[in-house]
């Protein structure tokens, strides 16, 4: 990959490769599998899976998963977790052709969308469900405005790369800045989330969904829905 000063590189490009190390959240994933077993299911669509790391366990579990991102990066950098069917698609439009009993969108993927892309996305998984199926997916919470209204700043070293890590919340966004100094020169990330107001969610959901919403999943860090599709 070339690199210089001015390298500023899309979403997950280059982060994708150090994603486990910098964003791993192992705490939310025992919760994450705490609620998908709470029903059974047998297939599994799981969107903005990343580098694979859910999808892996549930594959080993005996599920029949597809894992799915928009990152090539991504898709490749999974290789070392997943060895399942992976295809990279937009989790705000897409048409796979058939349906499943559990579609996941975790990690605060959902954040990434715009307001448009919401309903697109709540569309999209509702007609990828059988009935009584369920979406589950997260997304920031709204105390994560305030946490980050002080910029937030990380640096370290990963094996032998230079890292920054900044965090700053502006409006209704998280803005999220990846600097990495390599001896290829500076490579730069930058991700905008947009934090929802929940009810507006909710209201959305409700077009084709019964909800369940958990505010405490991670107590002022992240909320859960899980919505599960009502019978025509």
């Amino acid at each position: 990959m070339e690199g210089s000063d001015n390298n500023i590189l899309k979403a997950y490009d280059y982060l994708a490769y150090y994603y486990d190390y910098l964003l791993m959240d192992d705490e939310s994933l025992s919760y994450w599998l705490k609620y998908i077993h709470e029903e059974p299911f047998n297939t599994c669509l799981e969107l903005a899976s990343g580098t694979g790391v859910l999808a892996s366990i549930l594959k080993r579990e005996g599920y029949d998963i597809i894992a799915s991102d928009i990152s090539s990066s991504m898709k490749e950098a999974s290789k070392v977790n997943f060895d399942g069917e992976y295809l990279l698609l937009d989790m705000s439009n897409f048409n796979l052709d058939k349906q499943f009993d559990l579609i996941l969108c975790l990690c605060d993927s959902f954040n990434y969308l715009s307001d448009e892309g919401v309903k697109s996305f709540i569309s999209c998984c509702q007609k990828h469900l059988k009935e009584g199926g369920r979406l589950i997916f997260d997304m920031h919470h709204l105390s994560r405005l305030k946490e980050f209204s002080q910029e937030y700043i990380e640096e370290g070293y990963i094996d032998d790369v230079g890292y920054q890590w900044t965090i700053n919340a502006y409006e209704n966004t998280l803005n999220e800045h990846f600097t990495f100094y390599t001896d290829k020169g500076m490579i730069k990330e930058d991700h905008v989330q947009e934090v929802f107001d929940p009810s507006k969610i909710i209201e959305e959901l409700n077009k084709y969904f019964d909800v369940n919403y958990i505010e405490d999943f991670i107590p002022d860090e992240k909320v859960l829905f899980i919505a599960k599709k009502r019978s025509s």
